[in-house]
């Protein structure tokens, strides 16, 4: 009788045993899913960022190294170096649009600095005279 009940006993440790180990397995698993989305998340915010610091580097080089040439010409230069330093960070997938926004940004950025340093002029009408 003795021996029954130890024998049940030992069963009934080893499936509890098992059910906490399942358990546990559940848990890590749901542990590991929101480690990888924040990972993820914290990833895309830091390859956001160095993507638009390096549209502003491709602008700048293509406004000063390529003055000569027309906009679409200089905009092709801007975004020949966006792939280049992509490729060198171990950004390879970054789409186009990106890209191309990264950099119109950039020209934006750099045109509303000059239109406020810019005195505007203003025309005197004839009753001003």
């Amino acid at each position: 009788m003795t021996e029954q009940i130890l024998g049940m006993l030992q069963d009934g440790a080893s499936i509890v045993l098992q059910i906490a180990v399942l358990v546990g397995l559940f848990l890590l698993r749901g542990l590991k899913q929101r480690m990888d989305q924040f990972y993820e998340a914290k990833t895309l915010l830091q390859n956001r960022q160095l993507l638009a610091q390096l549209g502003q580097e491709a602008f700048s080089y293509a406004e000063t190294v390529h003055q000569t040439e027309d906009g679409p010409a200089k905009m092709n230069e801007a975004v020949k170096y966006l792939l280049n330093k992509c490729d060198a960070h171990g950004m390879q997938d970054v789409p186009m649009k990106d890209m191309l926004a990264v950099i119109e940004t950039a020209w934006l950025a750099d045109r509303r600095v000059t239109r406020a340093t810019v005195p505007s002029v203003r025309l005197m009408t004839d009753e001003e005279r």
